[in-house]
């Protein structure tokens, strides 16, 4: 009985182990916030309505690790 509870125990902790590997970098979260803003640039609280464009692109970034091509800039 104590072999079982102990092989579970191991097993927990491997897998817990590895999803904390998996997790995105810092450099990873930088790029995909610049990207973002590239992208949707802020504008003044009040001005305009906002849209949650910019968040849901940066978590859609972050999901795929930063993989994602870098966007072109609009002129104004």
């Amino acid at each position: 009985m104590k072999t079982v509870i102990a092989v579970a125990v191991l097993l927990i902790g491997g897998s817990m182990a590895s999803a904390a590997q998996a997790a995105p970098s810092a450099e990873t979260a930088k790029r995909c916030m610049h990207y973002s803003y590239l992208l949707y640039p802020y504008k003044r609280p009040g001005s305009v309505r906002g849209s949650g464009e910019r968040g849901a692109y940066f978590r859609d970034c972050m999901a795929r690790d930063g993989n994602v091509p870098e966007p072109a800039v609009a002129k104004p």
